[in-house]
């Protein structure tokens, strides 16, 4: 029996033996946790980059207006809505872009410009001549439309075609040197700088001719009167086109008033009553689209004029005028 007590001792402390020593370093030995090495992906189901899961995240948002203010629903409570954080950033560069002023400068397309727009470029093409003071020629001539008269103006009729400019024998030309932009004394500037306002206007236009763009304007009617000398007056939005214009008797003038034609009459009819009228006035100017300066300009306008109270007779006059302004030497 104690020999068989005894093996049995030695048999379970083998076994307990070689349970303890299956590590070598004595430790016991653990299982490392499995590691997941998938990569996220994104909405399509492709693989997110770097940064990306956090640049789709859903956040919640107030929607506003165009003024910036909170949008409500029927029942008074605020709106919102969920947007993605990149979904947010296109938002606001849509707005941005929507908010930033156009370029400035000339507008490629003139033919989209307002009427104001026309006439300040208008103008300030007339102004530039004014202050630069370019070389150009000016031709003004006037075809008789009808001349009816009797009693002291029947004689007169070369004077005052003269006088007026109508008929080819009576055309005005000159060359203005560059450097003046005046003229002789009977004019005080060969072409002014343009005062049009879309009051003064029916239409203006603009449009692109290779490297120009063409200016056209339609003047209003106008009119102007004297009696006797006397309830002088002027409306003549022609006159601010740029003409050369004034109210003494000069021949250089372009447009004759009836104040005009008065002083330049009066010693032969003292008692000159005139009402004058100017229609389909028209300005065209073809302006360098990169310099801004006038290569040509004509203006004309259809004028009649009333003196049939000169001493009791009739008499009326009616003419269409032109003025060219051409060869311009910048």
């Amino acid at each position: 029996m104690k020999k068989l007590l005894a093996l049995l001792m030695a048999g379970i402390m083998l076994f307990s033996f070689a349970a303890c020593g299956g590590n070598g370093d004595g430790e016991e030995t653990t299982t490392e946790p499995e590691v997941t090495t998938d990569a996220p992906v994104n909405a399509e189901g492709e693989e997110a980059t770097e940064g990306e899961e956090e640049a789709t995240e859903e956040v919640t948002e107030v929607v506003t207006n165009d003024e910036g203010e909170a949008v409500t629903d029927k029942d008074g409570d605020v709106v919102t809505e969920k947007v993605t954080e990149k979904e947010e950033k296109t938002e606001k560069e849509e707005k941005t872009e929507k908010t930033e002023k156009p370029t400035a400068g000339k507008v490629e397309d003139p033919s989209k410009w307002s009427t104001a727009e026309v006439l300040k470029y208008y103008q300030d093409a007339t102004a530039k001549v004014v202050s630069q003071k370019p070389g150009y020629t000016k031709t003004r001539s006037a075809v008789d439309r009808g001349y009816e008269a009797d009693g002291i103006l029947i004689p007169f009729k070369n004077q005052v075609f003269g006088f007026l400019g109508i008929g080819a024998e009576n055309a005005f030309k000159e060359t203005v040197k560059k450097g003046t932009n005046t003229n002789d004394d009977k004019c005080g500037a060969y072409l002014n700088k343009s005062t049009l306002t879309a009051s003064d206007v029916t239409k203006a236009t603009a449009v692109k001719s290779g490297s120009n763009y063409v200016i056209t304007i339609n003047v209003k009617a106008g009119t102007s009167q004297t009696e006797g000398g006397k309830n002088t007056k002027n409306n003549s939005p022609i006159d601010k086109s740029g003409i050369c214009v004034g109210n003494t008797d000069r021949s250089g003038f372009d447009h004759k008033t009836a104040a005009i034609v008065y002083d330049a009459l009066d010693d032969i009819a003292k008692n000159l009553t005139m009402y004058e009228k100017t229609s389909n006035g028209k300005v065209v100017a073809t302006i360098d689209a990169a310099t801004g300066e006038i290569q040509k300009l004509v203006i004309s306008w259809d004028a009649t004029g009333d003196i049939s109270k000169v001493y009791g007779g009739k008499g009326s006059i009616a003419a269409t005028t032109t003025v060219t302004y051409s060869k311009f030497g910048w």
